[in-house]
């Protein structure tokens, strides 16, 4: 089986859990008086943060490291005058000279491995060595920023394994790891090819990574990063763990740093999508319409149901409309029905379409919205909206594209290939 192996050569910081202070100093020689400060920075995005900044007297600075972060840090002088060093478990000494900056001689402890972990690369090395070299530094600051751009390995390594390691070489009880490029980058293979799109699946090994042990910065994070994936997934299915986040993170009080306005608009869109996610059964409500009076959804016998909700107005509804009437056309003798409901509470132009376009399914709305209605049970932030029901009026699938998707679940459901 093909091993799965993230590598990656960028060199910046990761925390270590020692916090004890520092002294960084050095000189820098034929510096030039435009330059009146050393600045400490790590990479964040496409440039640099700056974390410390020491004055410069006659080419000589000194300064106290009290910040936690360890690893590898950036010497910034001037956009074109930069060096790295490591920053660990003691002192560190900086002495170069500007017209040659990386020959930057650094002193502290693991500088050597760092050195030597450089001089390995240059070799152009198999996986192995390097994940022997990494695997056996003495510095532990060095070690802890270094190992998350390799990805655990066992002789059986597959992707099953791999959800439950995932994280091992990543010290995620570090406020660092925030800053440290590699998880950046892990954060998106994990959620992009790790994890895989099975919603329980998704909510079984999110729920064990985040009851782990985790600094609290680094879990809101993870937590605020699978929102927004699942909260906007394309895949089928996949709102159902945004509805578990939202129940376990955001409803309860764990997500502080959002406003009470952002908090409950993910309420409203959690307790709205919960009723409605693919296995649930949908929820009944009473509808009018022109020629049976007011009726029930689940008065409406079919072994497929396409409850669409529309506005005739809406314009990406009258792209979708004839869409759909077409597919109900070709599908209407092998079982299929639509229940067509409006959003609309004026019903001129919407009695105006239903006759131009032949609209010969159960179309459905709402008389009087001060009595309980669709909109009570059903989220509907946008129009169209498409679910499939089965005979039971269960959820089996929702919002398929109806020129591809929804024909080829329809073709295979009747033929049942799909459960």
């Amino acid at each position: 089986m093909k091993k799965i192996t993230l590598l990656s050569f960028l060199f910046f910081s990761l925390v270590s859990p020692a916090q004890t202070s520092k002294i960084i100093s050095g000189c820098i020689s034929n510096l030039p008086d435009s330059i009146s400060s050393v600045r400490i920075a790590y990479l964040k995005g496409k440039g640099l943060s700056v974390k410390e900044d020491f004055p410069v007297k006659n080419g000589c600075f000194k300064g106290e490291w009290t910040h936690p972060e360890k690893g590898i840090f950036i010497a910034y002088l001037d956009g074109t005058h930069t060096f790295d060093f490591v920053l660990s478990g003691g002192d560190v000494e900086l002495n170069g000279d500007y017209n040659n900056i990386q020959a930057t001689v650094r002193k502290g402890p693991g500088h050597d491995e760092f050195e030597g972990f450089k001089t390995l690369l240059s070799t152009g090395p198999k996986e192995d060595a390097i994940r022997a070299y990494l695997l056996s530094m003495k510095d532990a600051g060095l070690k802890e920023f270094l190992l998350p751009q390799l990805l655990p390995l066992n002789p059986d390594t597959n992707v099953y394994w791999l959800r439950a390691h995932f994280w091992d070489y990543t010290n995620l009880e570090s406020a660092s790891t925030l800053i440290n490029p590699f998880f950046e980058k892990n954060r998106d293979l994990y959620f992009s090819q790790v994890l895989g799109h099975n919603p329980d699946t998704v909510i079984y090994y999110l729920n064990k990574l985040l009851s782990s042990p985790m600094n609290s910065d680094v879990k809101k994070v993870l937590v605020s990063t699978a929102t927004y994936k699942y909260e906007t997934s394309k895949y089928m299915g996949e709102d159902k763990v945004f509805v578990w986040l939202a129940q376990k993170f955001y409803n309860s009080g764990f997500a502080d740093w959002m406003s009470e306005e952002d908090l409950g608009k993910i309420k409203e869109k959690s307790e709205g999508l919960s009723t409605e996610l693919v296995g649930n059964p949908a929820r009944d409500f009473a509808f009018d319409t022109e020629d049976k009076g007011r009726i029930k959804l689940s008065e409406v016998h079919s072994p497929v149901t396409i409850l669409y909700f529309w506005d005739s107005e809406c314009g990406h509804c009258r792209k979708e409309t004839p869409r759909l009437k077409e597919l109900y056309d070709e599908y209407k003798d092998k079982g299929v029905e639509v229940v067509a409901i409006t959003l609309e509470n004026e019903f001129t132009g919407w009695k105006k379409y239903i006759e131009e376009h032949d609209l010969d399914w159960v179309n459905g709305f709402e008389s009087n919205f001060d009595r309980p209605n669709f909109l009570w049970y059903y989220y509907i932030p946008s129009t169209p909206k498409k679910l499939i029901l089965d005979e039971d009026k269960k959820i089996i699938a929702k919002n398929l594209d109806v020129e591809t998707t929804m024909r080829t679940f329809l073709d295979d459901y009747l033929a049942g290939k799909v459960k």
